[in-house]
């Protein structure tokens, strides 16, 4: 098995975007493989977290870009932060800005490479570092092989490690009668009645559903179609009772963004068979996967017209700025809807009456929602205090649900079309990816059961009513599940 080349993960600031690019470039050129973010995953999904801090685990090291920018960034914070911990080498480049403005304290007895001045040469600079520190690795890494090999075991050695391997074990054995102690507790505790006052939506635990908790009159409908990363990202679907779970894709690379044609009889989504990302379309009944687009670049967040006859998508030509692009149902007469010329337009969902988009625009993380009519002219924002990553839905009832809140805090909100009743669902577990049931009554969502222990694969899909109340959950795996969309 081949092992796969090292790469340097960049950490940047959106407003350096340009710089990055450059810098990206002639790291390229200089034979480093650099992994940049939007290059790799659409900014707003949910999966973003995961693969930044995947790719942090497995680079050969972090180049953070330093400016006033990225010293007032959290997620570029975030990411030094978490290199640290996986004890990453850290390499500054300053790009803009005085040392003073764009030196966070952490790194400020870091040598770094200045790029402010003479590009070039700086450049060159990084570019040997980086490539000593690749050698490096390879040679600390041929040391440990050696280290571990059988030849490599002698008799001080297996003295060495045998007390303490002992009482490893002997502790396993207490942490494992205590786990059985608390398993015997637990079980208990789940068979005590259920008090008759109902929750705030603070207090709901995040419970699996029963039939017992579920009442038949108001047993919600329909099918949930969501992304699994059962190997890789993949297309699976379950009943919104969370009954006959069924994996849909088996694809060589990952497939995400899925949603239900307004007939239910498909699903479409975004897959990268080819390279790139194209939009694909899954028939339900025969299971046949036909390619609707041939673009060559990177696409995501689709959805099609309540009327079956347009989809909507996000569009990324070259790994520029993102934008809204609509073509028709068969994938045929694809064209820019709208686009800014400095922020990312991405993730439409339609009105119920198929006649305005609702939409994100912003820079990564932080983004404002606009709804935009069929002239694809003049957006309006919904709410001014709305800083969202991107998904969300629209509702027959005319209100829209999203998600907002820092690095792994976010929660579901609702608001009201307008921009009025601002309202906060879900209070923790990083809740996110808000769609609304085809009735309007219920939504589903994303939401980590284990974020106490920062565990990013147990994520599952969730559902609650509209108010926040009755709080369900679906799916329960080792394996992260996210990106749900509701459908017939």
């Amino acid at each position: 098995m081949s092992t796969p080349a090292p790469h340097f993960f960049m950490s940047y600031s959106r407003d350096d975007i340009d710089l990055q690019r450059r810098v990206a470039a002639e790291l390229r050129g200089r034979g480093i493989d650099v992994w940049v973010d939007v290059e790799n995953l659409i900014p707003g999904s949910p999966a973003w977290e995961r693969e930044v801090e995947r790719s942090i685990r497995t680079a050969a090291g972090l180049i953070v870009l330093l400016s006033p920018s990225s010293n007032n960034s959290e997620w570029v914070r975030r990411e030094i932060s978490f290199a640290e911990h996986n004890e990453k080498r850290i390499f500054p480049v300053l790009l803009s800005g005085d040392e003073d403005d764009s030196i966070p304290l952490r790194l400020s007895n870091h040598q770094h490479v200045d790029l402010r001045v003479q590009f070039h040469p700086g450049m060159e600079q990084l570019a040997n570092a980086l490539h000593d520190h690749l050698g490096t690795t390879k040679i600390i890494k041929h040391k440990k092989r050696e280290a571990q090999t059988p030849g490599g075991i002698t008799t001080a050695n297996i003295k060495k490690f045998a007390l303490p391997g002992f009482l490893l074990l002997l502790g396993l054995a207490c942490i494992g009668g205590l786990a059985m102690a608390a398993r015997l507790i637990y079980g208990s505790i789940r068979n005590l009645p259920t008090p008759a006052a109902t929750p705030t939506p603070s207090e709901i635990p995040f419970v699996i559903a029963t039939t017992q908790n579920i009442s038949n009159n108001e047993e919600p409908i329909g099918k949930i179609v969501y992304t699994c990363q059962v190997q890789g990202d993949e297309i699976c679907m379950v009943n919104a009772d969370g009954s006959d779970w069924e994996r849909l894709t088996n694809q060589p690379s990952a497939s995400n963004y899925a949603s239900f044609a307004p007939d239910g009889n498909s699903v479409l989504f975004v897959g990268r068979r080819t390279g790139n990302t194209e939009i694909y379309e899954l028939n339900l009944s025969t299971r046949e996967i036909s390619q609707l687009t041939q673009l060559k670049k990177e696409v995501g967040a689709l959805e099609i017209s309540p009327d079956n006859k347009l989809i909507a998508f996000t569009y990324r030509p070259s790994n520029n700025i993102a934008r809204l692009w609509i073509m028709n149902r068969d994938g045929s007469n694809p064209h820019e809807f709208y686009g800014s010329s400095n922020q990312e337009s991405h993730n439409p969902t339609w009105s119920p009456d198929g006649t305005e988009i609702l939409f994100a625009m912003g820079k990564g993380e932080n983004n404002k929602l606009y709804i935009i009519g069929s002239d694809g002219q003049d957006p309006r924002v919904v709410n001014e205090t709305i800083d969202t990553r991107g998904r969300s839905d629209w509702s027959l009832q005319n209100l829209i649900s999203f998600d907002m809140g820092g690095p792994l805090q976010h929660d579901i909100y609702l608001v009201n079309l307008d921009g009025s009743r601002l309202e906060k669902l879900t209070n923790g577990n990083n809740s996110q990816g808000a769609s609304f049931s085809p009735d309007g009554k219920w939504i589903a969502f994303t939401a980590y059961a284990n974020l106490s222990n920062q565990d990013l694969n147990s994520c599952e899909i969730y559902i609650m009513r509209v108010d926040g109340t009755d709080l369900r959950r679906l799916t329960e795996n080792n394996y992260c599940d996210y990106q749900p969309r509701w459908g017939n």
